[in-house]
């Protein structure tokens, strides 16, 4: 007599092919997940350099022309001032996600017309659900750019005399 243990060939396709049919079923839901976590992400930022920010310029005489600082992140290590971390700013603002790697610039300028603007130029490709998001959330002070796949995001945290929220 025969020992008849183990599984049929059968029986492990049968087993094969739910799992292929679970998995196909699974994964773009699994994308989607991973997106919003990117771009709640990304809002962690903006929201951390927003108040860092407008705590820093709070004094007018910080408005300046061309006063700018950047921040970068290329293998996992971000840059700040392409190295020079001397800057008072960077203090205020620790631990920055930035979960599309890329590049980004804080700028502001002085004057009657002083403003505060975030540039984001990511080197991920962000959906377009996640575009739709960020505009839903910042409403008028954001500007989204998309020029042959790839996006800029331009936030207007202070335009005049006016925080933007």
């Amino acid at each position: 007599m025969k020992n008849k243990k183990g599984f049929t060939l059968v029986e492990l396709l049968v087993v094969i092919a739910i799992i292929g049919i679970l998995a196909i079923v699974a994964l773009p839901a699994l994308f989607k997940n991973i997106e919003k976590a990117k771009i709640a992400k990304l809002e962690s930022d903006i929201s951390a350099i927003k108040s860092a920010s407008l705590s820093y310029y709070a004094d007018e005489s910080k408005f300046t022309d061309g006063n700018s600082i950047s921040w970068s992140k290329k293998d996992g290590k971000i840059i700040i001032n392409g190295g020079l971390k001397d800057d008072p700013l960077t203090d205020k603002i620790e631990g920055l996600g930035m979960p599309y790697n890329g590049s980004y610039v804080l700028s502001s300028s002085g004057g009657h017309e002083r403003h505060l603007e975030l540039l984001i130029v990511p080197d991920g490709e962000i959906s377009k659900s996640g575009t739709d998001k960020l505009e839903d959330d910042y409403g008028n002070s954001i500007k989204i750019y998309s020029n042959q796949g790839r996006v800029t995001i331009k936030i207007t945290f202070l335009n005049g005399d006016k925080s933007n929220t």
